[in-house]
């Protein structure tokens, strides 16, 4: 195609069609040499960026142009996403748009514009770019799929979840890994941790006959953690339709804890109901389709459960993650959270877990929490491996 700078009519009537729109066609300087419209053309470098244009607009106009119709404007006959089907849609974007807008087009399909299509067909959804906000479309939508649509939408979750799983695992090596085995490193040079027996025994062959005394060459000490238990990790997530990017990313997050050889990893949805996945914590792909949406924020049951899976306090973190609209019984849930900070067990409350940590949450709920002794805060996943990386040292 003829690129804009060979000819200034293109350059002239592209800038002010972009501002215009398609009904500015008409008085723009748009006819071939003939006097015929330059679409009628083949050989026109006018009509071929003005055909593009159309078929932009004809993207754009399939999603945006239900905006007049919302606002009871009437919309022109034959304008440009007339006729499109979904499956033509997504591959014009896919083919106009670099990833990034399409990304942002499908989000609108279907959060602003309800083109549950896109969940609903297994061929317009295995089209469809995998991205975070098409696999939150999926656990909305996943109880109205039939068994086909639904393997396939397994298959763009995995997709999803693979790749952020692969990122934070990167991440937590150098904040996780390695750090919850004290064996690993040198034992504290101390007179507490001499390992008396061990030293004796290495060192006999340097017993001074003459004046009857044993010279140390090598001294050797005790790892006194040795005989300490594993660390528990209890994440406990509010499964309410709020907190949909944080349930994504608690997933992947307590994915990446159980590779770590010295965690024991407990995994609890929650709403008004208790969802225990802990069989399931190393797979999130097996966590998110088993989620349930939509339920109300009861914290007392979900505070109650992991409270029963504290079996060593001072070796516990629990990590909550919810948006503290607590229903109910909010002064029941600050006395066990105060409870269960003064047993020594290291208490994270998560506003939101994710990539923006712009949460809507319950300040006045959330300000009590932090009075209680909890750390309260809204963190990125790799900010979160970094202070479980602290508090595991």
């Amino acid at each position: 195609m003829t690129s804009e700078g060979d000819d200034p009519r293109i350059d002239l009537a592209m800038r002010w069609r972009l501002v215009l729109g398609r009904h500015s066609e008409a008085p723009l300087p748009l006819e071939g040499e003939d006097g015929d419209r330059a679409e009628d053309s083949g050989t026109d470098p006018v009509a071929a960026v003005m055909g593009e244009a159309r078929a932009l607009d004809a993207s754009l106009d399939y999603i945006y142009d239900r905006e007049f119709t919302e606002r009871s404007h009437q919309q022109q006959a034959g304008s440009g996403g007339a006729g499109l089907s979904i499956p033509a849609w997504l591959s014009g974007v896919r083919r106009l748009f670099p990833r990034e807008a399409v990304e942002v087009l499908e989000r609108d399909a279907l959060h602003r514009y309800g083109l549950t299509e896109l969940v609903t067909d297994p061929e317009i959804l295995g089209r469809a770019t995998p991205s975070q906000e098409l696999v939150k479309a999926i656990l909305q939508f996943k109880h109205k799929m039939r068994p086909d649509v639904l393997e396939v939408a397994r298959g763009v979750v995995r997709e999803v979840v693979e790749g952020l799983s692969e990122a934070l695992s990167r991440e937590a090596e150098a904040a996780l890994h390695g750090r919850t085995d004290a064996r690993e490193r040198p034992p504290p040079r101390t007179w507490r941790n001499l390992d008396h027996r061990r030293t004796i025994r290495r060192n006999l062959r340097h017993w001074d006959t003459d004046n009857e005394r044993l010279v140390l060459h090598d001294v050797h000490f005790h790892h006194r953690s040795r005989q300490r238990g594993r660390w528990r990790v209890i994440v406990a997530v509010d499964q309410s339709g709020s907190m949909l990017d944080s349930l994504i990313h608690a997933a992947v997050t307590a994915a990446v804890f159980t590779g770590l050889p010295a965690l024991d990893v407990k995994l609890l949805l929650w709403d008004h109901r208790l969802v225990d996945l802990s069989a399931h914590a190393a797979d999130p792909l097996e966590v998110l389709m088993g989620a349930q949406l939509g339920g109300g924020t009861e914290l007392l049951p979900a505070l109650r459960w992991c409270a029963e899976q504290v079996v060593e306090p001072e070796r516990t973190l629990l990590i909550v993650i919810s948006d503290w609209f607590v229903w109910s019984h909010k002064s029941e849930c600050l006395a066990l959270a105060k409870e269960l900070h003064d047993a020594g067990v290291r208490c994270l409350g998560l506003c939101a877990l994710d990539t923006s940590v712009r949460p809507v949450y319950d300040e006045a709920f959330a300000r009590r929490l932090a009075d209680a002794g909890w750390f309260v805060a809204a963190l990125t996943p790799r900010k979160l491996v970094e202070r479980v990386g602290k508090i595991l040292r």
